[in-house]
């Protein structure tokens, strides 16, 4: 299944605004911390077991990008990014400062992060 990059829908100001609402979200949660919010809970559990999710999520992503259903992979790999942000926020590391080394890479050329 080959796309060509102009069959490939890139992200909108939407999508981006949203990313930022949800960051927001994230820290909201961490310094209000309401009863019933799963946010929370994972929050009370702590960094360790925040971690642990992540790299469960890792692992169900890299699992359901070997099947043909694209749909599992969406799924696991939205749930990898919401408990990547929620790491983050947790460690207080704003995205912006993820994206900027990811830029800072990318202008150097040395292209680590996609993997070379």
């Amino acid at each position: 299944m080959s796309l060509e990059m102009a069959d490939i829908k890139t992200l909108t100001k939407k999508d981006l605004k949203f990313l930022i609402e949800l960051e927001e979200l994230l820290y909201d949660r961490k310094s209000e911390m309401p009863d019933g919010s799963y946010t929370t809970s994972m929050y009370k559990k702590g960094i360790d077991k925040i971690a642990q999710k992540v790299g469960e999520e890792a692992v169900e992503t890299v699992i359901a990008s070997k099947n043909t259903k694209d749909k599992e992979t969406i799924n696991e790999a939205a749930d990898l990014i919401f408990h990547l942000m929620l790491l983050l926020a947790e460690k207080e590391i704003p995205l912006h400062k993820v994206i900027k080394k990811l830029r800072k890479r990318h202008d150097k050329g040395s292209h680590k992060h996609i993997g070379e």
